[in-house]
């Protein structure tokens, strides 16, 4: 040990004894390369992961790590200070569209959203918003949705059990955070976006409408 730290001394001298941070050294971000992550995150509202699929489709070979960093230091992601580590879930769905759909009620500020989303592809079947949830407009809907189509099956969930209805409660997670940065657009422009343009992690980053026809 002392030979060692003899021969660090006589090539680096004083330095070989300060400290050293750990880890890779951090890479200079092309300026050029950040603007357009910036501004695709803006267009999209895709996280790092995604990010990382659209660009590399694009041919840009960057760590979805730095893609991170990006975001971080423009200030597009969000603290979440209870975070909880991460959770094994079985992911379920149902193998071909329309086998099923899930559909339940949600408030975002003076209005409410009713929508019914197919639980194969995650397509968005209808969507609508009303003064008040109530069995009157469910059933309005719904016939929109099924064009008064019969051998319809429904099922019911537990009462504040959200795991059972769990893609129907990502949807309007999803659909909030993107009201909030995009506040001009109309509800049917929003459920465009969602089943034709955004892809999906659980998809294989397909798009619902993509998946939808495939599994016909």
């Amino acid at each position: 040990m002392v030979y060692k730290l003899m021969a660090e001394y006589k090539k680096e001298g004083v330095l070989a004894y300060k400290p050293k941070k750990v880890g890779r050294p951090s890479q200079r971000i092309n300026r050029n390369f950040e603007a357009k992550v910036v501004s695709l995150r803006k267009e999209t509202d895709y996280g790092s992961q995604k990010l990382h699929f659209v660009l590399k489709k694009q041919g840009f070979n960057v760590a979805q790590r730095q893609i991170q960093k990006i975001l971080d230091g423009n200030g597009l992601t969000e603290p979440c200070e209870n975070r909880r580590g991460q959770r094994k879930y079985v992911r379920y769905q149902w193998p071909i569209s329309n086998y099923m759909w899930h559909t339940d009620w949600s408030q975002y500020k003076d209005k409410w959203n009713l929508s019914f989303i197919d639980d194969r592809s995650r397509k968005i079947m209808a969507s609508g918003e009303f003064s008040n949830a109530n069995e009157e407009n469910t059933i309005f809907l719904l016939y929109q949705a099924i064009l008064a189509n019969e051998g319809i099956d429904f099922w019911t969930s537990r009462r504040n059990h959200p795991q059972t209805n769990g893609k129907m409660e990502k949807w309007f997670d999803t659909f909030k955070k993107r009201k909030k940065k995009h506040p001009d657009e109309s509800l049917q422009e929003f459920v465009k976006w969602y089943n034709e343009e955004r892809i999906h992690h659980a998809l294989e980053y397909n798009t619902p409408e993509e998946v939808y026809r495939e599994n016909l």
